[in-house]
C-alpha cells in the first residue's frame, strides 16, 4: 500500500515538472493545479518538496513557479557523459594498443566515481570495471585524480564525508594520509593505486581537465600486479596525459562546460 501511495505521489510530482516545462516564465499555483487536475493543497505540498531539492523555483514577488536549476544541472551531466563517451572511446582504443593494458574513464558523482567507458586489453586475464559501476574515490587511482584536481573546499568536504573502509591491507583509511596522497597527486600530475581497492590490481590514472584546471573525468591504465609493476605503469604517464588532453580539447569549449559535473 505504501509503495502505491509513494508511486502515485512521484507520478504527480513528475506531472508538475512536465507541466512547468511548458511555462518558462512561470505559472501561479492555482493555474498549475488546474492544469494538472490536482487539488491546490496537494500541488502546493509537492512543489514545496521539489523546491527544497532545487527542481522547482518559486518567485515570491510574482507568486509563480518555474523549473529549477537542478533540472538543468542534471540534463547537463547526462549530455556531458554521452559526449565524453563518444570522444573518449577512440582515444582509449589507441591507448590500449600502445600500453597493452585495459583503460577506463570515470567521472565523479557525489562521493563516488562512476565508470563511463572501458576498453579491454588483449590479454586473457583482465581487470574488472564495467560501465555504470560505482567505486570509492579514496582507494582508487581514478578516484584520487578526480579528488586531487577539484577546488580545495569541495575536495575537503568530500574527504570529510567519506566512509573509509579497509578493503585490502594496503587501503588508505586515515584522512590525513589521504590528504597527503592527494597533494602528491596534484604535484606530480598523476595518481596511483597499488592493490588498495582490489588485491592483485595496480592502476595509474591522470585527470581530464577543463580550462580552469578542474578534473571533469579521470583516465587510467590498469593491470594485474603479476603483469605490471608500479614503475612499469608509471612509464605510461606521458601517453596517458596526452590522451587526457586529446579528450579534453574535443569536449565543448575544451571541457570547460563540464565543470559543473558533481
Amino acid at each position: 500500500m505504501e509503495e502505491n501511495i509513494s508511486g502515485g505521489m512521484l507520478a504527480k510530482g513528475l506531472t508538475l515538472l512536465v507541466t512547468l516545462g511548458q511555462y518558462p516564465d512561470g505559472i501561479g499555483l492555482s493555474d498549475l493545479a488546474r492544469q494538472v487536475g490536482m487539488p491546490v493543497s496537494t500541488a502546493h505540498r509537492l512543489l514545496a518538496t521539489l523546491s527544497a531539492f532545487g527542481f522547482v523555483h518559486f518567485d515570491a514577488d510574482y507568486r509563480r513557479y518555474s523549473l529549477g536549476l537542478r533540472l538543468f544541472e542534471l540534463s547537463h551531466q547526462v549530455s556531458l557523459v554521452r559526449g565524453l563517451s563518444e570522444v573518449a572511446v577512440p582515444v582509449m582504443q589507441r591507448l590500449v594498443q600502445i600500453t597493452g593494458e585495459t583503460s577506463l574513464i570515470s567521472v565523479l558523482d557525489g562521493d563516488e566515481m562512476v565508470y563511463v567507458e572501458r576498453i579491454d586489453s588483449p590479454h586473457p586475464i583482465q581487470v574488472r570495471g564495467s560501465m555504470g559501476r560505482r567505486d570509492p574515490v579514496y582507494c582508487t587511482a581514478m578516484g584520487k585524480s578526480l579528488l586531487a584536481f577539484r577546488p580545495d573546499e569541495e575536495r575537503e568536504a568530500i574527504v570529510q564525508r567519506l566512509k573509509m573502509k579497509r578493503l585490502t591491507p594496503h587501503t588508505i583509511t586515515d584522512r590525513n594520509e589521504l590528504r597527503r596522497e592527494l597533494d602528491r597527486t596534484r604535484e606530480r600530475g598523476y595518481s596511483l593505486a597499488d592493490e588498495e581497492h582490489e588485491a592483485g590490481i595496480r592502476t595509474v590514472a591522470v585527470p581530464v581537465l577543463d580550462s580552469r584546471g578542474r578534473a571533469i573525468a579521470a583516465l587510467c591504465v590498469t593491470a594485474p600486479a603479476f603483469r605490471a609493476t608500479l614503475e612499469q605503469l608509471i612509464q605510461n604517464v606521458p601517453v596517458l596525459q596526452e590522451a587526457a588532453r586529446e579528450i579534453s580539447v574535443q569536449l565543448p569549449r575544451g571541457g570547460a562546460s563540464a565543470a559543473g559535473l558533481r
